[in-house]
């Protein structure tokens, strides 16, 4: 009996050790992405001035073919460099940067699109079609009448800006873009006010300031927590001779990805609900 009990102990030990080496095993493949998941971009992007534009997407770290370059149909000037951004437990947040050119560009191309997908090459060889979100790409000839003076954002969603209004002028209205997708979840204020409750037409002398404080408030359940948003802080003016002009502010989102969202987003194959 002592030799049955000796063979069914090392049974054990050996089902359990098996068992936790196909459980390491599943778990390991569950967190595996298929392919590299691009998430969902909704930005404005002026042509005129070469901008940059970014895209982020995740691939596993042990990825036997990696995206090599992405291209967009409709620029195929952008020349996009590929670095990694961030690593977490199973995969490596990427970022594909690229800076548009103007001079590169025919006068009769220069027409306000959207781009909503891109394509993505792998270093084996093949592509394929990515929806990338809304890409606004404008072509507004740039008239500043702005000076800035100071700006700041952090990690939690908040961030400030101080400008100068260089001439005398009226400013007419502000506005932000997206505000019909980002509106529950972002808060933008106007030298202390909610911008809701500030009043216009504005008259504004010479070296008058302008202070803006800004707040994202995105809860980690919302599908919108993992889209990046560029939106802008558009501001309306009107000068003493009657021109009409049209500044633009950036809005930094700082997005971090925590290692929980990064989990959902590959279970559900990037939704987020």
């Amino acid at each position: 009996m002592t030799g049955l009990k000796i063979k069914i102990r090392w049974f054990v030990v050996v089902f359990l050790i098996a068992g936790s080496w196909l459980g390491n095993l599943w778990y390991f493949q569950s967190m595996q992405l298929k392919e590299a998941l691009f998430l969902k971009h909704d930005s404005t992007i002026n042509g005129s001035t070469g901008e940059i534009l970014d895209f982020t997407f995740f691939e596993n770290k042990q990825a036997s073919n990696k995206v090599s370059s992405i291209q967009i149909e409709e620029l195929p000037e952008f020349r996009f460099q590929i670095y990694k951004r961030n690593i977490h437990t199973h995969q490596s947040e990427m970022r594909a940067s690229g800076q548009l050119m103007p001079d590169l560009i025919n006068e009769d191309r220069k027409i306000p699109f959207t781009i909503r997908e891109i394509t993505v090459y792998y270093e084996k060889g093949q592509s394929r079609k990515v929806p990338i979100g809304e890409i606004n790409v404008v072509w507004n000839k740039r008239e500043s009448i702005l000076d800035f003076a100071s700006g700041s954002s952090s990690s939690n969603g908040s961030g400030s800006y101080k400008v100068y209004v260089r001439k005398t002028a009226v400013l007419e209205k502000i506005e932000y873009t997206f505000s019909d997708k980002v509106k529950p979840w972002f808060k933008l204020d106007l030298s202390g006010k909610p911008l809701a409750s500030v009043e216009f037409p504005m008259k504004l002398s010479q070296d008058d300031s302008l202070a803006f404080t800004y707040q994202w408030s995105i809860p980690d359940n919302e599908p919108e927590a993992v889209s990046m948003f560029k939106s802008k802080i558009i501001l309306h003016f009107k000068l003493e001779d009657g021109q009409e002009m049209i500044e633009d502010i950036p809005i930094n989102h700082n997005l971090n990805f925590s290692e929980r969202q990064l989990k959902r987003l590959v279970r559900t194959g990037g939704e987020m609900h």
